[in-house]
C-alpha cells in the first residue's frame, strides 16, 4: 500500500513516495547514531561531524551532499545558528532546516530548536515538515525583497 495519508491495516508495508535525503552536522557521535536509527526510515541519512561557526564549510557541505534536510545541532554553538540558517537561505532556499540542542539554547532569528534527546517522532515529523517547507527564513528574505 501506498502512503497517501490516510490509515494503513495493520502490518501493512508502507512505501514512500518520496525520500528525504537527510545531512546531519554534529560534533556529537551518540546523536549521530540516534538521528541514524530515527531518519533512516525516511530516506538516506548522511552526517559530518563539524562546528556551526565555519558557516562556508557547513554552506559547503550543504552544497557538496545535496540534501533536502539539513539537521543542525546547536549545541554548544547557538550563536552561529543564524549566521548558518542565512548562509543557507542565501545558497539553498529548498533544503529545509531543523536546529536541535541539548541546552536551552537562545532563540536566534526565530527559529526554535527542537530537544536534542526529545521524542524520536518530533525529530522525524520535524524533517519532513522541514522538507515540504524549505529553509525557514526564505518567506520572511522574499517580504523584504517586495
Amino acid at each position: 500500500m501506498l502512503e497517501a495519508g490516510g490509515e494503513t491495516p495493520a502490518g501493512a508495508r508502507v512505501i514512500r513516495l518520496h525520500s528525504v535525503r537527510t545531512l546531519v552536522i554534529s560534533r556529537d557521535l551518540a546523536f549521530r547514531q540516534r538521528a541514524m536509527t530515527v531518519l533512516e526510515g525516511l530516506g538516506p541519512v548522511a552526517f559530518a561531524v563539524a562546528g556551526l561557526e565555519a558557516v562556508d564549510h557547513v554552506a559547503a557541505l550543504v552544497d557538496d551532499q545535496h540534501p533536502d534536510v539539513v539537521v543542525l545541532d546547536a549545541t554548544a554553538c547557538a550563536p552561529a545558528i543564524g549566521g548558518v540558517v542565512l548562509e543557507l537561505c542565501e545558497r539553498v532556499p529548498r533544503v529545509g532546516v531543523v536546529i536541535v540542542s541539548s541546552t536551552a539554547a537562545d532563540d536566534h532569528l526565530g527559529l526554535p530548536a527542537l530537544p536534542k534527546w526529545g521524542w524520536a517522532a518530533d525529530l522525524s515529523l520535524a524533517v519532513q515538515v522541514a522538507r515540504r517547507a524549505g529553509n525557514p527564513l526564505k518567506e520572511e528574505r522574499t517580504r523584504h525583497v517586495h
